[in-house]
């Protein structure tokens, strides 16, 4: 299923606002006007158990990307996982299952697909699975990740280019 610019929004974490990451989310959403989310960019802190830091900028950015059915996370593979920012973006949809469950419930039946980017052959083994199992946590649809390979001097190989359009058009119209 499709899902038109307006209905979704890249969440982007990473710590080169126009690095190799964001480079892959824009041959992945190939020239369409989309909403991103710059999670550097925000006040976001740490998982709380005691709620502490419920003020920052996490539930508001939530609040809006609640209304968008399909999230594309964006992060580069460091160290055969997720960046700081996102691990911190997917540690706090916590909150979401505590002190803001009606946000949680909302989440329900929404999509997410991944962009990654960094220089090894392959996503590695089991980079997927923290993301697949949230979602199935909170009832979201995962549906993969497309993967944007790098060579060390962060030019892209030529492939990339057709295999990005390829996975955003099978989700963006």
């Amino acid at each position: 299923m499709a899902f038109s610019p307006e209905q979704t929004v890249v969440i982007l974490g990473t710590s080169r606002q126009d690095g190799n990451t964001r480079l892959a989310v824009e041959k992945v959403l190939a020239k369409r006007s989309v909403e991103v989310v710059d999670l550097s960019q925000l006040e976001l802190s740490a998982y709380d158990y005691a709620h502490q830091n419920s003020l920052d900028g996490f539930i508001p950015m939530i609040e809006s990307a609640a209304n968008k059915p399909l999230w594309i996370l964006a992060t580069p593979v460091y160290w055969y996982t997720m960046s700081a920012q996102m691990k911190i973006f997917v540690d706090r949809l916590s909150d979401l299952t505590t002190i803001r469950k009606d946000l949680g419930r909302n989440l329900r039946g929404k999509s997410v697909a991944v962009v990654a980017s960094g220089t090894d052959a392959e996503l590695p083994a089991g980079f997927e699975s923290p993301f697949r199992l949230t979602c199935e946590y909170l009832g979201m649809t995962y549906g993969g990740a497309f993967y944007s390979r790098f060579r060390k001097n962060d030019q892209p190989f030529p492939s990339v280019d057709q295999e990005a359009r390829t996975f955003g058009d099978s989700w963006i119209s």
